[in-house]
C-alpha cells in the first residue's frame, strides 16, 4: 500500500493505492488521525481510486477513521471507490456510512506539504540484507 497526504489548507487529501489489508491497514487510520490534528477541523478525503485489493479489515480501518474524524469535528469524504472497496462496503452493510464523492473533479491543489508513506509488498522486508 502506498499513503500519500497532501494539504490545502484545513483540507488534506489521502491518496491511497495498492493493497489494503490486515499486515497495513492500521497506517491509513493513523494517517487520518495525523491529519485530524489541525488548528480548525479539516475535511479529510481518502480517495480510494487506486485501491487493487480490500480485506475487511480495510473495513475497519475506514470505520475506524471516520470514527476519529468525527469525534475531532472533521469532515470525513471517500472518493472514487474502487470496485473491490465498494463492493465489500456494500456486502458488509456499511457503504452508506460514508459520505461519497465520485469523481466530480474537486481536488485540491497540492501544497508543499506532501508525505509519501510506502509499505512493503508481500514478500518484501524492511530490513537490509
Amino acid at each position: 500500500m502506498s499513503l500519500s497526504l497532501t494539504c490545502v489548507g484545513s483540507a488534506k487529501l489521502i491518496n491511497v493505492s495498492g493493497e489494503i489489508d490486515m499486515s497495513n491497514a492500521h497506517l491509513l487510520t493513523e494517517l487520518v488521525a495525523c491529519a485530524c490534528h489541525s488548528s480548525a477541523p479539516p475535511v479529510i478525503t481518502v480517495d480510494l481510486s487506486a485501491v487493487r485489493f480490500f480485506s475487511a479489515h480495510g473495513v475497519s480501518a475506514l470505520l475506524e477513521a471516520q470514527h476519529i474524524a468525527v469525534t475531532t469535528g472533521a469532515a470525513f469524504i471517500l472518493r472514487d471507490p474502487a470496485p473491490c472497496a465498494t463492493y465489500l462496503l456494500a456486502t458488509s452493510g456499511v457503504l452508506g456510512d460514508f459520505r461519497l464523492n465520485r469523481g466530480d473533479g474537486h481536488r485540491p491543489r497540492p501544497r508543499s506539504t506532501t508525505v509519501d508513506l510506502v509499505t512493503p509488498a508481500r514478500g518484501d522486508s524492511l530490513t537490509s540484507g
